[in-house]
């Protein structure tokens, strides 16, 4: 039996003022959430291996936070680009271990550390 559903695709009005008219606060520290956001991007990239996990992202700026989390995301899409070219099998799972060194400008997506596929 099929349903025909006929939906009238409604326009939205345009949304002319922005709920942030002020743009990020980039100096201030992190909420809680935002915490927790930090902690589930380390884990993309091993970093909650490491000792100092559960401080992690606590003396992070919003700037610094939001810098870590993009860069956590890019090192994990190109370590799993990696472990493919490498012939992993499509449905392996990567799992990074922690680079011990500084993270600020070293790494990139060039040179995303170490990885194992799994």
């Amino acid at each position: 039996m099929s349903h025909n559903h006929n939906h009238n695709a409604e326009e939205l009005p345009e949304v002319v003022r922005s709920l942030r008219p002020s743009g990020p606060k980039e100096d201030v520290a992190l909420s809680e959430f935002q915490v927790e956001l930090i902690q589930l991007a380390s884990q993309l990239i091993g970093d909650h291996l490491l000792n100092s996990y559960p401080d992690i992202g606590k003396g992070l700026t919003v700037a610094q936070a939001n810098r870590y989390a993009e860069d956590a995301v890019a090192r994990f899409l190109e370590a799993g680009k990696a472990a493919l070219r490498a012939g992993a099998n499509e449905s392996a799972i990567v799992t990074m271990r922690p680079a011990l060194t500084s993270r600020t400008s070293t790494r990139g997506p060039s040179n995303p550390g170490p990885l194992q596929s799994s």
